[in-house]
């Protein structure tokens, strides 16, 4: 088994132990996260699963900034998936298939609209910490 620990399952975890998050209509799982990855400040993968949304979503993200970039993929299968994105001071409908590049020291939200899909978030850090 030489290379397992390059695999890594999926840890379900609670989106309201993320800081400025509370809980929303979805499940999130920590995916991947790594410490170090060829001597760099580390990495995370999170994926949140969308089904089910309600015809009113209450807001579940505060603006927030961090010291480290974020990529945020919108995926669906039959292009449903719509989220509220929240960068700087300007506001956008995000539908998928979309790719949103935040950059360290932006800040922003982000909350699903409506439809169902994958919100997968990369964070290039080893330490997630987060400032409003």
């Amino acid at each position: 088994m030489k290379y397992k620990h390059l695999i890594s399952e999926g840890q379900e975890q609670s989106l309201d132990t993320v800081q400025f998050h509370h809980q929303g209509p979805l499940t999130r799982y920590v995916l991947m996260q790594r410490d170090n990855v060829d001597g760099d400040g580390g990495y995370r993968v999170v994926t949140h699963i969308i089904n089910d949304v309600p015809e009113v979503v209450e807001s579940y993200c505060e603006k927030h900034w961090h010291e480290f970039d974020e990529v945020n993929h919108i995926l669906s299968e039959d292009g449903s998936l719509r989220y509220k994105i929240t960068l700087g001071d300007e506001t956008y409908e995000v539908n998928s298939p979309s790719t949103v590049y935040i950059p360290k020291g932006l800040k922003h939200s982000a909350e699903v609209i409506s439809g169902k899909g994958v919100f997968i978030c990369t964070t290039f850090t080893k330490d997630y910490k987060a400032f409003n």
